[in-house]
């Protein structure tokens, strides 16, 4: 998907992979999606701070597998893989290196066609975030549980909502306009066998882009680009907020899919931060990046 987290957040950035999107009567699809997502800003408030001893990067695997069985209706699956790498400068000069690898959290949402028309689209989708992700792993160097914001999942169960419209032949017959909105509520879950319940945020998330068509010979083009606007709330801990968690993001995301045939896609995009408005001292994303694969056949 082309216009389709980022703070310290556990897991796959699942809620920023919905992608509600049109499928025809009686296809399948399935989209193969490599997610790099490195944190080197360290922000306090809306100010980057210039000494930074600790950076992370998140390594994802995401597989989207979607099909639908009338011309309105669809069901899309996500399943996710995560690597989480985080290295810490030490006052000795040496590095401390903290990782943690596993299946990360599962996505079932159905989604719904409103309407389509020749030049507008309205697409709604409801869904919930498994918590079949890791939350066990442990730091080999202490042998003591990572923090949950480590972990291949959350392990909580969230629920989503999103919302997606889609404006064609905007400018010329092949630009298109967009905008998706999504939120999710993540309910909590016990750590440390019980000694803690951790809460993740909630979050509200909207998008909009443009993007226009190059039509070659036996294939085509699409490039476009996007703005996001991402508000979360702050984690809690035993029903108490956590501090330096929570904020305000706005990120621009420049993208290119190429369709090589009408079944198969290649796409990537990358995407920067712009502004950010942070709740207390946080680790963010300096640089996301993705490449993705999709084939979509005709179940007979």
């Amino acid at each position: 998907m082309l216009i389709g987290q980022a703070c310290c957040s556990g897991g796959a950035p699942l809620s920023g992979s919905i992608g509600l999107e049109d499928v025809e009567k009686g296809f399948f699809f399935t989209e193969i999606n490599y997610d790099y997502n490195t944190q080197k800003s360290l922000v306090s408030s809306s100010e980057r701070i210039g000494d930074n001893p600790r950076e992370r990067v998140t390594h994802s695997g995401i597989a989207r597998l979607g099909f639908a069985p009338t011309d309105r209706f669809m069901i899309v699956t996500l399943l996710s893989y995560v690597q989480q790498e985080e290295r810490t400068q030490l006052n000795t000069g040496g590095t401390s290196l903290k990782k943690a690898t596993g299946i990360g959290d599962a996505v079932v949402m159905g989604q719904y066609r409103l309407f389509g028309q020749l030049k507008d689209n309205l697409l709604i989708g409801l869904g919930t975030e498994l918590p079949i992700g890791r939350t066990d792993r442990i730091d080999e160097r202490t042998e003591l549980p990572l923090h949950p914001d480590l972990q291949p999942g959350r392990g909580a169960w969230s629920f989503i909502g999103s919302m997606r419209y889609n404006r064609y032949q905007l400018i010329r017959p092949t630009t298109s306009f967009f905008t998706q909105l999504t939120y999710r509520v993540t309910t909590a879950a016990d750590r440390y066998e019980g000694l803690q319940e951790y809460r993740f945020g909630n979050e509200f998330r909207i998008m909009a882009g443009i993007s226009d068509r190059l039509t070659l010979k036996k294939s085509f083009i699409d490039s476009g680009i996007l703005v996001m606007y991402r508000h979360t709330l702050e984690d809690e801990i035993n029903g108490n907020k956590s501090p330096n968690t929570g904020g305000n993001w706005i990120h621009i995301r420049p993208g290119v899919q190429w369709a090589l045939s009408p079944y198969l896609q290649l796409g990537a995009f990358s995407e920067w931060p712009v502004w950010w408005s942070l709740k207390g001292t946080q680790l963010t994303t300096t640089t996301r990046m993705r490449i993705s694969i999709q084939y979509k056949f005709p179940i007979s």
